[in-house]
């Protein structure tokens, strides 16, 4: 995780121009009287926010423990749920205000030319201004609450996702095969919450998979994330395999190592972590699974992304060594955009399994209708994608990033059946 010194300015801008905005409104309304309680509102706090937006600026590339992450999320909670409100009524302050001056502009008129006007005043009697200002405050207040519940409750609403698809090429031994994908633990964003994780583990295991796969992102940047979830995670049944990849974030490129050896040791620790989990790491390679004489592989990438800052391992030809004579194949690569850029008409691949995006932990998806910022920065961002004859299925991913709630993008359990027979695709 890391902002820009950009995106610290912009913070920076906003707080001074809500905040003084919020002043100038008072002022118009009230006179310049301030009170204890203003100085708190429009002056301490914004200073206070302003000068932990500059220290966590400076403190998360040279941190060398996954905490500051979790506090910087609760941080960023708290003001949003602040400032959410704050910036609301702001602009609906601005519109008060141009709606008292039209006003104004039309009793100015009326008297010029000695028309009063005549309003009838329906029950119960209300002003305008009053019945504007209640409105506000809903506005205002509405996202803040959405986004209280989103990080006490939401984050934890686990929620399982069904996908059947067909595939004709499919092995008839393989017919049925039920595959359960989880992405984007970000182990260190739990804080050690075990029972929490051990409700996944019991609904995964509920499904009873052939094969479960991890899509990336075990870690917000730390090996030390690692420590004490085996007790967890071995407790995943799959019939046939346990297999995982590496995301952006199991590299350790948002921090400032002292060392090289620094960020090769936790790197590598990292690795070994996935095999101490129950999971068999692919690093641009695969596996061949067998049954009644017929194979079909699964193959893995390392990260590959848009990004110029960190170096893409991920070798889709290399994920291909040996499969030429293998009838179905099934890639696990982090993230989507890869798809688009070197898979789909590109390598025969039938099915891709991606995560990443997490749905930018925020959205709308009611009745089939899916809206979320995620879909202005991905061009493939939550669930099922079809080009051809190839398939990509993307995963919300199970942990947080940044700040600590999911708003309208419950974590997700992925359970897909893999089916032989017209190519096609069934949610279930």
């Amino acid at each position: 995780m890391r902002f820009s010194w950009q995106g610290l300015v912009l913070l920076i801008i906003l707080i001074i121009i809500v905040d003084g905005s919020l002043l100038f409104f008072k002022d118009k309304q009230k006179g310049k009287s301030y009170k204890l309680l203003d100085i708190l509102l429009y002056i301490l706090i914004p200073i206070t926010f302003i000068v932990s937006f500059v220290s966590f600026y400076f403190a998360v590339p040279l941190t060398d423990s996954a905490q500051i992450y979790y506090r910087f999320g609760w941080f960023m909670i708290v003001f949003l749920i602040l400032y959410l409100p704050k910036l609301i009524w702001g602009v609906w302050s601005f519109v008060l205000v141009g709606l008292e001056w039209i006003d104004g502009k039309d009793d100015e008129v009326d008297i010029v030319n000695q028309q009063p006007k005549i309003e009838k005043i329906p029950y119960p009697k209300i002003s305008r201004k009053k019945f504007l200002s209640q409105i506000g405050i809903i506005l205002a207040t509405a996202p803040a609450i959405s986004l209280l519940f989103g990080a006490l409750k939401g984050r934890f609403k686990f929620y399982t996702r069904y996908q059947k698809l067909s595939f004709p090429n499919l092995p008839s031994s393989f017919d049925g095969l039920r595959i359960v994908q989880i992405s984007d633990l970000h182990l260190g964003s739990f804080n050690s919450n075990y029972e929490t994780m051990q409700e996944v583990v019991d609904m995964i295991n509920d499904e009873h998979p052939d094969v479960i796969v991890f899509t990336g992102d075990l870690v917000n940047n730390f090996y030390q994330e690692t420590i004490g979830w085996e007790k967890i995670f071995s407790q995943l049944k799959a019939k046939v395999g346990k297999y995982s990849i590496l995301g952006n974030h199991d590299y350790g490129y948002y921090t400032k190592w002292n060392s090289r050896a620094d960020n090769v040791n936790n790197f590598s620790k990292i690795v070994e972590s996935h095999k101490r989990l129950g999971f068999e790491l692919l690093r641009n390679e695969n596996v061949i699974l067998s049954a009644g004489g017929e194979s079909i592989a699964i193959a893995g990438v390392e990260y590959w992304g848009t990004s110029r800052k960190y170096p893409n391992t991920g070798d889709v030809e290399m994920s291909l060594s040996g499969l030429e004579n293998i009838p179905f194949k099934v890639l696990l690569t982090h993230d989507p955009d890869h798809w688009d850029a070197e898979i789909v008409g590109k390598t025969d691949y039938d099915l891709s399994l991606s995560g990443h995006t997490h749905g930018m932990q925020f959205g709308i998806d009611y009745k089939g209708f899916r809206w979320s910022p995620a879909k202005y920065k991905f061009n493939r961002w939550d669930g099922l994608y079809k080009k051809n004859n190839q398939f990509l299925f993307v995963n919300r991913g199970l942990g947080v990033l940044g700040m600590p709630a999911r708003v309208g993008m419950s974590p997700e359990i992925t359970v897909i059946d893999l089916s032989r027979g017209p190519l096609g695709t069934e949610p279930m």
